[in-house]
């Protein structure tokens, strides 16, 4: 389910509804999606992130059961719940866990999102992986994925909050015009290597953007921000700064090609700049991309990362997904070999 263009098309009920009204249980719809896909990945220089033991190789998997629930009253106002469930995804685990769940209310006020789930910082941004095919490019499920050296955090997006549980609100798109705003008490980002974190606090995330046609063309472009108070025990140096990160993306399509990219930068904690670029193009079934990322960290070499990926419908709700991605200085890698080569296979059933 791509959420992040759920909430572009959210409906807007005329203005002057008040928060009220009434529905029935029987106004209340519950339905069940989801997906399960397998995967087996292999990489260069034993980048692999495998619990026992990293040979290089392996099969993967990820898996997700989603519940929704809504409803709409008398007046218009939509309300429901989304509940995520990870069913066993990653390597060689069993585990069942709530991924994300949250409750929301939407009409002419907007939409307002309480729960563990992603945050305005990263649902109302776009970049490269918005057109990605395969597992989604520099945000898909290679193992060599870019991270900044020495931090291991994921170089080529804001410090986002993730599934932190968290207030969120967006206002109604006007003229194609969209503002969000959450809040965190407190999150658990990626530790930096060898810093044990107790985690950030006060984090808010901040966007706007903007969907339309512009000289024939769909466009979105946005602009997004993440800052949150450090709070890792006894953290030195680059690791005991706040989060102060920004950045701007767009999407556009055009008769089955489709262009994406986004630029921005982490100004204190894994200070970096980084930028991404990507192109897209679909053809019947199938859908091509190829995205690249580059990164330039404060501290240590520039990084360059580049993903071919390919997706094929085979069966109804049956999707082949492909890709190969090199990472020009991964710090996954553990034989001391800076560059890395990872591709993966995999068949994904949609419900």
């Amino acid at each position: 389910m791509n959420y992040k263009l759920l909430l572009s098309s959210t409906a807007l009920a005329s203005a002057g509804i008040l928060f009220a009204g009434s529905a029935s249980a029987q106004d209340f719809e519950v339905s069940l999606q989801g997906y399960t896909e397998f995967q087996g990945q292999a990489a260069t220089n034993e980048t692999l992130n495998d619990d026992d033991g990293d040979r290089g190789y392996g099969f993967f998997m990820d898996n997700e059961v989603h519940v929704l629930g809504s409803g709409t009253t008398d007046t218009g106002i939509e309300y429901g719940t989304i509940v995520e469930i990870e069913a066993g995804s990653g390597y060689n685990t069993s585990d069942v866990f709530v991924d994300e769940v949250q409750v929301f209310f939407a009409g002419a006020f907007g939409r307002v999102e309480l729960g563990q789930e992603d945050g305005a910082e990263d649902v109302m941004h776009v970049d490269a992986s918005n057109i990605a095919a395969g597992t989604g490019g520099i945000d898909g499920d290679v193992p060599n994925l870019p991270e900044v050296p020495g931090f291991g955090v994921a170089g080529w997006e804001v410090s986002d909050s993730s599934d932190a549980t968290k207030a969120t609100y967006f206002t109604p798109r006007v003229g194609g015009f969209q503002l969000g705003g959450s809040y965190a008490p407190e999150f658990e980002p990626d530790s930096p290597s060898g810093v044990d974190t107790d985690g950030f606090g006060n984090h808010f995330g901040v966007g706007a953007n903007w969907t339309g046609a512009f000289a024939g063309l769909d466009l979105t472009i946005d602009a997004v921000g993440s800052f949150a108070e450090n709070e890792i025990a006894g953290a030195v140096g680059p690791a005991a700064e706040d989060i102060q990160d920004w950045a701007v993306g767009f999407n556009t399509e055009f008769a089955g090609l489709a262009l994406g990219g986004a630029a921005g930068q982490k100004m204190e904690f894994a200070e970096a700049n980084f930028a991404n670029a990507g192109i897209g193009f679909g053809f019947g079934p199938v859908n091509t991309s190829v995205n690249y990322n580059f990164l330039e960290p404060d501290v240590g070499d520039n990084q360059h990362f580049v993903d071919v990926g390919a997706d094929v419908g085979v069966l109804p709700g049956v999707v082949l997904k492909a890709d190969v991605a090199w990472n020009s200085n991964d710090p996954g890698s553990s034989t001391g070999e800076d560059d890395t080569l990872a591709g993966l296979l995999g068949v994904q059933l949609n419900y």
